[in-house]
């Protein structure tokens, strides 16, 4: 057993604890995209937050507040295109009603 007085080991993620057989953990291509902020940046503006904000917090690379901000303007950002396209049917709507009068 462990001495309760002395501090943990900590080992690097990936590594193998001394005398074992365990490979390393190999990181996956996608985990690389998670390190890039524009890439993180471009899927919350040109994709959508229902999939970018997800990312953006699983992401390292952004502090707390840079998280809640993003998030925050983004959601405002697709609120906005939601309500634009919402407009936009209903003016279409009231065009072709017209239409169908006539």
């Amino acid at each position: 057993m462990s001495d309760p007085r002395q501090p943990p080991v900590v080992r690097q993620v990936g590594t193998a604890a001394p005398g074992s057989s365990t490979a390393p953990v190999v990181r996956s291509k996608w985990v690389g995209l998670l390190d890039n902020r524009p890439a993180i940046l471009a899927l919350l503006f040109l994709v959508t937050g229902l999939f970018g904000i997800p990312l953006l917090w699983i992401s390292d690379r952004f502090s707390r507040t840079e998280k809640i901000v993003w998030s925050i303007v983004v959601t405002l950002y697709t609120l906005l295109l939601i309500g634009a396209t919402i407009a936009i049917c209903w003016w279409v709507y009231l065009q072709v009603s017209q239409l169908m009068i006539l």
